[in-house]
């Protein structure tokens, strides 16, 4: 992973894939994430970003709202519950 330190991000487009970043600032920046490759955010600031998925992380997200919106109560069961576990430390 490429490790990035302290950087200061403006006014452009930002591949996350395959990359560390801490302690970083975006301003005014559009964060892309495709899904092809791990993240890691630490202690970082964000100040009007835009966040775009792409390629298989907008799958992922078509996929789970198609599961929250049409498989029951046990489809929204499951997305709520996919949420509390991001939610935990």
């Amino acid at each position: 992973m490429i490790k990035n330190l302290r950087n200061t991000y403006e006014n452009i487009t930002v591949q996350l894939e395959n990359s560390e970043f801490i302690e970083c600032r975006f301003i005014n920046c559009t964060l892309m994430y495709s899904g092809l490759g791990p993240v890691s955010m630490q202690g970082c600031s964000f100040n009007k970003v835009n966040w775009v998925f792409t390629g298989p992380a907008q799958n992922t997200l078509q996929f789970m709202r198609a599961i929250y919106q049409g498989a029951g109560e046990g489809g929204k069961q499951l997305i709520e519950k996919t949420f509390e576990n991001i939610r935990k430390p």
